[in-house]
């Protein structure tokens, strides 16, 4: 006896598919699990590769070009959505991550790198979750929506702070439309990776001779994510809500997610 994902007649928001990162993996297993993928990146090549992919295995992908971090491109993706394909039933907004030129100290960041971290792994996943479940409560749709943190929201991310601040506000305000949006059957929770390699980490490069003397950091497949956000999506969790899963193969129960040598740091010239 088997008691399968279904997400069957659904449709669904992925936020952010590239193909070398979590959301493609992500949308694959939605799809696969029978649910109409709506895809969301900031270019077509970006979305491409997975919209592809979803329909060589007979699935249903539909793409939408927009970038996340642009409000004004940002806010009709719901009603976009909905218009196109009769209603939305869940979100994933797994679009985020690190910027290979955001790992210094707090004391020589930025302003405009906090705030670009900021708005990439927080201020979107507001708007796009505030206009589905807007649509849901006008709708009457029990739906699901699921935001990707990070196990650097859970303790602390050193040289890396305003990604980790950023994903645990991230997780704070999810436990918040937990409870408001609770009442009207719309789940809303967290699932925190840990190290996953994707193409955008691998491109950031690193020496290991410098790293020297540091834990072994074990890295969790991006489908493995994938599968923890199709769950959540799906009937199977229909009683859970406002909740955080990690999925990180036990590296946040070892060491700090920041853990880093600071003499790996690119010296400030």
């Amino acid at each position: 006896m088997s008691i399968p994902i279904n997400l069957e007649g659904r449709v669904i928001l992925v936020c952010g598919v590239g193909k070398g990162g979590i959301g493609g993996p992500t949308a694959r297993i939605i799809s696969a699990a029978g649910a109409t993928v709506v895809a969301v990146d900031k270019t077509q090549q970006l979305l491409d590769p997975t919209i592809a992919d979803i329909k060589a295995a007979g699935g249903r992908c539909h793409g939408i070009v927009a970038d996340l971090m642009d409000p004004a491109q940002t806010d009709p993706i719901v009603a976009t959505a909905v218009e196109r394909f009769g209603r939305l039933d869940g979100v994933a907004n797994v679009a985020g991550g690190t910027r290979a030129d955001e790992w210094m100290r707090l004391e020589e960041t930025p302003l405009s790198s906090f705030h670009a971290s900021l708005n990439l792994n927080f201020e979107y996943t507001f708007r796009i979750c505030r206009d589905a479940a807007r649509y849901m409560i006008k709708n009457n749709i029990r739906g699901s929506l699921v935001n990707v943190g990070s196990i650097s929201s859970l303790n602390s991310a050193p040289y890396h702070g305003p990604y980790g601040a950023a994903k645990a506000a991230m997780s704070a305000l999810t436990r918040t439309m937990a409870i408001e949006w609770q009442p009207y059957g719309i789940r809303t929770n967290t699932v925190h990776p840990g190290a996953v390699p994707t193409e955008r980490t691998k491109s950031f490069g690193s020496d290991p001779s410098k790293n020297a003397g540091m834990p072994q950091v074990v890295r969790t497949a991006p489908e493995a994510v994938g599968h923890a956000i199709a769950f959540f999506l799906s009937d199977l969790a229909s009683g859970i809500t406002g909740q955080n899963l990690v999925v990180d193969s036990g590296l946040s129960a070892n060491y700090c997610s920041g853990a880093i040598n600071v003499d790996s740091l690119p010296k400030k010239s």
